[in-house]
């Protein structure tokens, strides 16, 4: 049976109305940032650069986006539409090896007003994964910052088809001194409803964590709007002018860029950059700043809830810091737990400053990022949901056999692990439709063909995106409030005794033991049991603290089937992306590790 033909589909619906598509902003990120109205606010600062305390207005940063697009097109021909390919949607394709940055904003802007397409890379690439962006994209053009001009050199050597460099701290130099007459000479591209569908403005490299080389991720002027849009409408509390964020996660990503290179200037809100995770500086950023909400992944919350350093940064935080949003990964409650306690004074969050309010999101870069959000004043958030989904959107939660499922009735999410260890939950992988979904997969039909599925309930009077269904690759399960819950990647669960295991339901509860700093859990086989088994990689606050004891206390809390019979290994540090996700790949490829705890009975 085709599982787009299925009869019993179940399609659970966004709780924040729908908005029409004709009503929708469809032309370039740029216009709709524009139509903000502070494009030309010179009052207060819309960038500001953490280490320096360099500030720019949004003023500067258009007119700094003004003089890099005239740069971009007269001195290295970024054009609009792309003569090394066929492709009509792409135009010169830019990568930027540039990390968080006071003019990377401007950048975007200067590129995106151009028509070029933008691949943002990471300034920590190795020559390889270089190599592999530049082949993929087919950039024409490289944006570059100093301590990465090695990589860039030795990439290019391996580069058959000429690609022109440019380094961001002479472009900046060379800013100013650009003649009016080059600016004004250099066409902005307005794009019309239609084109705005088609026309790509980002390649995004997705995470790669299914194995394999990263893909380049399709997405369109219309995909980023949308998403900024819809995230606005669906947590309307968190979108004013009076935020001062502090910009940690990168900006190649594209939850940063969603979040600080649109959303933020959109609104006319101050972005506080940060070009490496500094903690110091951070909480120095915060007291000077008065920064009040981050955009974080787990393990920088996790810094906030133990490390040693935050303690002498309470007070400002507790008097000033309002909101953090976490994605890209799962965050735990316990986790949420120990940071509203060191933050904010109290489990709830609750204080006499206004409270702290953590909120998770869920999002991958193929999202463009935003599926599912709370706004902090909802009374049915809750720290074991991903959200709700955003307007526009629609999800479906499919079984192994192709059943959908229904949404499930559990009014106390504190319920939820009781009820995952007795099983026969309705979940399923996560399939959704909407405005944010990716144009598709780069030059990669055989990953789009696994990734999207036709929907047979399409109508002419539909919208365009309502066409067909991506699957996400992620477990989930809804309830009847709308909340959803995402249980683990379909490729990252465990059999232990024939029975699923999700690592990050393991990682949250190790998360709550005091001396665990991080954890990672996979799954080894037992070859002489017939099984897989949980290990759990940890890094300990105390290094000399016996981690046996560790699993020792986590054996205590679990089922037999959940327990560390996989035994535990120390690390370091858990290896993960710059978005925060564990890459379990890498763990399940390491030799030679000393196993402690190693369970040699009988399962």
């Amino acid at each position: 049976m085709s599982l787009s033909n299925t009869p019993t589909a179940i399609h659970h619906l966004s709780r924040v109305e729908d908005v029409p598509l004709s009503q929708t902003f469809r032309g370039n990120i740029t216009d709709f940032v524009r139509s903000g109205g502070f494009a030309d606010d010179d009052s207060k600062p819309c960038c500001i650069d953490a280490k320096s305390g360099q500030q720019l207005t949004q003023k500067q940063v258009w007119d700094y986006a003004d003089k890099f697009r005239a740069l971009l097109h007269h001195d290295n021909n970024l054009c609009p539409f792309n003569s090394s390919t066929t492709d009509p949607a792409l135009g010169d394709v830019m990568i930027t090896l540039v990390p968080n940055h006071l003019f990377i904003t401007s950048l975007h802007f200067a590129a995106l007003d151009l028509g070029a397409t933008v691949s943002p890379g990471s300034a920590g690439y190795t020559v390889a994964e270089l190599v592999n962006q530049i082949n993929l994209t087919g950039a024409s053009l490289i944006v570059y910052t100093r301590p990465v001009f090695k990589t860039v050199r030795e990439a290019l050597a391996q580069i058959v088809v000429p690609v022109k460099i440019v380094e961001f701290e002479s472009l900046i130099e060379r800013a100013e001194f650009v003649q009016s007459h080059k600016i004004q000479s250099t066409k902005k591209i307005t794009l019309s409803p239609e084109e705005s569908y088609s026309r790509i403005a980002y390649l995004g490299m997705s995470s790669g964590t299914s194995g394999g080389l990263p893909k380049a991720v399709r997405l369109s002027h219309f995909n980023m709007v949308s998403s900024a849009e819809l995230s606005k409408r669906a947590a309307p509390s968190i979108a004013g002018a009076e935020q001062i964020a502090g910009a940690i996660i990168p900006v190649n990503h594209v939850y940063g860029l969603a979040k600080f290179l649109i959303a933020m200037p959109k609104s006319g809100a101050t972005t506080v950059f940060h070009s490496k995770f500094d903690l110091i500086e951070i909480l120095e950023a915060q007291q000077k700043y008065k920064v009040n909400m981050y955009a974080l992944v787990p393990p920088i919350i996790v810094v906030l809830a133990k490390h040693p350093a935050v303690e002498k940064y309470i007070p400002s935080l507790r008097e000033h810091l309002r909101y953090v949003s976490s994605g890209a990964a799962p965050l735990g409650a316990n986790v949420i737990e120990a940071c509203n306690k060191r933050l904010a004074g109290t489990a709830s969050g609750e204080n006499e400053f206004g409270g702290l309010k953590i909120v998770q999101g869920y999002g991958l870069t193929e999202t463009s990022p935003v599926v599912s959000t709370f706004d902090p004043n909802d009374p049915e958030r809750h720290a074991r949901s991903c959200g709700k989904l955003v307007p526009n959107t629609q999800a479906r939660i499919v079984s192994e056999d192709g059943v959908d499922q229904p949404a499930y009735e559990l009014q106390d999410l504190s319920q939820l692990e009781a009820e995952l260890k007795k099983g026969n939950l309705p979940t399923g992988e996560l399939w959704l439709r909407g405005p944010q979904i990716m144009d598709g997969y780069h030059k990669n039909d055989e990953a789009n063909a696994e990734s999207f599925v036709d929907a047979t309930d399409y109508t002419p009077n539909m919208p365009f995106y309502m066409k067909r269904w991506f699957r996400t690759g992620d477990v989930a399960l809804v309830d009847t409030l709308g909340r959803y819950m995402i249980v683990d990647r379909t490729k990252e669960m465990i059999k232990s005794m024939s029975k699923q295991v999700a690592p990050a339901e393991l990682e949250d509860i190790l998360l709550g033991h005091p001396q665990v700093a991080d954890a990672a859990v996979i799954g080894v086989q037992q070859v002489e049991k017939g099984t897989e088994a949980p290990r759990a990689f940890l890094v300990l606050r105390d290094p000399k603290f016996d981690a046996v004891e560790v699993k020792k206390w986590m054996d205590a809390q679990v089922p037999k089937y959940k327990q560390l019979h996989g035994g535990v290994v120390v690390l370091d540090a858990v290896p993960k992306n710059a978005s925060g996700k564990i890459l379990r790949r890498l763990l399940r490829q390491r030799e030679n590790d000393v196993v402690l705890g190693l369970d040699k009975s009988k399962l």
